[in-house]
């Protein structure tokens, strides 16, 4: 039985369909209202019941609108796909989003990113297939958003979804904020702490040396990094096979350390511990390898995965997975005494991955929701500070219950896109530590572009995964500097007023406000605005060009300016009477400017 309804919101008409398997006679109820944190946004809420006391079976919802394409040109649907982070889409789209994956919610803009109208269900648990297409007859775009998808159905009595529509004539990362207030609102949901720890400079050990990781490796390159300034040692996948190659994960499932490569494991985690890092183990713990013990004894729960690595997945519908999944972060936290698990391959469940038609949870995302909760439940209570990171495909604001780091994904050496995955991350979930993806370059590069790629990586947690024993001291100076940089002004970075200025798919300047002090990262060859706020001011220069434009100057009166080289060292240091159009300054370097 399907049911229709409809309602007219800033100027667009919505139709809600909702299809019941079991014949139930319905009564829904269809209203709007307005949302506190902007004008022109609303609030539509359906319900609907079955008449008496029947429970519903619900095959579908689905809500169905157009949009006239008129001055817009970009669109956001959030991570982890670039192309949907920019361009205006023109043929269609199709995107599916739930607790393991994105998040659903769509903005459209103008190029110089004011909202023109966004979209989102405040619904965060439930998978759900954001579909788009742009009809060119009409100059229109159509959308038609409709859960549950795969093989769910949910069974319930009473089913309430609420649909965020804006057209408010704001920055679009406004109403992005606007529409996480209004989930947070409707769910307040527990939310993982987020430790101070949790800001420390990161060294990660993948993009260095893969699965080739080692015991000795560890030991030799922790101490390096410790002395550069990281706080944290990311042991990454490879830690438990010798056999492993890359994007093989035949062997994973039993998560025991390979004693070849590492012989004495606790042992050599708390040897980095006294050398003053926090110590963070990879684990998929989803994943079962085909080669592993666990695909034998976990057979009755195992279903495909979404990719063809050798592997498939403990089923989120099962409850016994929640037992299985749990037991292996309690053992991994407690056995080895970490301080925490960069947790993996959690987009890689697929929402048919069953190999019975047994249940126990409705939906992919409900079993999902609760096993990961139980199991960080009990991680926290073997560490109650520990660091939980989750990749930005599956980095929502459903999983702040159990994930404190969100991080950037596979753009080891793009840092242009890094630092665009990381803002939008910022800009999603302020409340969480954002890491960039770990930093990688060639150690025959110039140390001019390794200092921007640095300079790149400093506008939230840094992330760097290099043999350290095999790069030119002069690459070691440098990322000696900028990671105490970073160190320094971790305040201001970190918890200031984060400003970046978002174009089409670029992000050419990011502000950075603290209580005593003002950073400025300039990315791109553009002029900056740099206010008129009399605290002390740097300016960061990650451009190509040996200057940095200041259009239009807003400071008055003489301040001093010292200018540095990409290694900290001072070259210069004089007084200037401001407005002044140029700032001498090698890229890579930096400005410091104080008021007289």
């Amino acid at each position: 039985m399907i049911q229709n309804e409809q309602i007219e919101i800033c100027g667009l008409a919505f139709t809600f369909s909702i299809e019941v398997s079991n014949g139930s006679q319905l009564e829904i109820d269809l209203t709007a209202e307005p949302a506190p944190d902007l004008p022109d946004t609303h609030l539509v809420r359906f319900a609907a019941h079955a008449r008496g006391d029947e429970s519903l079976t619900i095959c579908d919802l689905s809500v169905k609108w157009s949009v006239p394409a008129i001055d817009m040109h970009g669109f956001y649907a959030g991570p982890p796909a670039p192309e949907e982070l920019a361009k205006l889409p023109y043929w269609w789209i199709r995107k599916q989003v739930g607790a393991n994956s994105g998040f659903p919610f769509i903005a459209l803009f103008h190029r110089g990113g004011a909202n023109r109208f966004a979209f989102g269900l405040l619904d965060q648990i439930t998978e759900t297939a954001l579909d788009g297409e742009l009809v060119e007859a009409t100059r229109s775009y159509q959308f038609h958003w409709h859960k549950p998808i795969g093989q769910a159905h949910l069974s319930t009595s009473e089913l309430i979804e609420t649909l965020f529509v804006s057209a408010a004539r704001c920055p679009w990362p406004e109403v992005l904020r606007a529409y996480a207030h209004a989930v947070d609102r409707a769910w307040p949901q527990p939310k993982l702490p987020v430790p101070e720890s949790a800001y420390e400079p990161v060294f990660c050990t993948w993009t260095a040396i893969h699965h080739d990781v080692s015991q000795a490796w560890v030991l030799d390159n922790a101490r390096r990094a410790a002395a550069l300034g990281f706080g944290t040692w990311l042991t990454d996948d490879g830690w438990f096979t010798s056999k492993a190659s890359f994007a093989d994960y035949r062997y994973t499932g039993d998560w025991q350390p390979d004693r070849a490569k590492f012989p004495d494991f606790v042992g050599h985690v708390h040897a980095v511990q006294e050398m003053g890092l926090r110590y963070v183990l990879w684990v998929a713990p989803f994943m079962v390898g085909d080669a592993s013990q666990a695909a034998r004894r976990d057979a009755h729960l195992l279903g495909e995965a979404t990719t063809t690595m050798r592997f498939r997945n403990l089923s989120p519908r099962r409850r016994e997975t929640r037992q299985v999944v749990g037991d292996l972060i309690e053992r991994l936290m407690r056995d080895y005494e970490l301080d925490g698990l960069k947790i993996d391959f959690v987009d890689a469940l697929a929402l048919d991955n069953l190999v019975t038609t047994d249940t126990d949870y409705c939906t992919l995302g409900e079993g999902v929701y609760d096993i990961l909760s139980a199991a960080i439940d009990r991680a926290q209570a073997v560490k109650p500070d520990a660091l939980i990171e989750f990749r930005n495909s599956y980095a929502n604001l459903a999983s702040r219950r159990y994930a404190n780091i969100y991080r950037a994904s596979d753009v080891p050496i793009n840092f242009a896109m890094n630092r665009w995955q990381v803002t939008m991350l910022r800009l999603l979930a302020p409340d969480r530590a954002v890491h960039l993806d770990p930093a990688l370059w060639h150690p025959g590069d110039s140390e001019e572009n390794v200092a921007v790629h640095l300079i790149n990586i400093i506008c939230s947690v840094p992330m760097v995964s290099i043999e350290l024993d095999r790069y030119p001291q002069a690459h070691l100076d440098l990322l000696r500097y900028w990671i105490g940089f970073y160190n320094t002004h971790r305040d201001t970075i970190i918890h200031g007023r984060f400003a970046p200025e978002i174009r089409l798919g670029h992000v050419p300047i990011i502000r950075f406000t603290g209580s005593s002090e003002q950073i400025v990262g300039i990315y791109d060859d553009v002029p900056c605005a740099l206010g008129s706020d009399p605290l002390p001011l740097w300016i960061l220069n990650a451009s190509t060009r040996p200057f940095v434009e200041v259009s239009p100057d807003n400071l008055a009166g003489p301040h001093l300016v010292c200018t540095r080289d990409r290694f900290g060292r001072i070259i210069d240091e004089r007084t200037i009477t401001f407005p002044a159009a140029c700032l001498p300054v090698e890229v890579g370097g930096s400005i410091e400017v104080r008021p007289l």
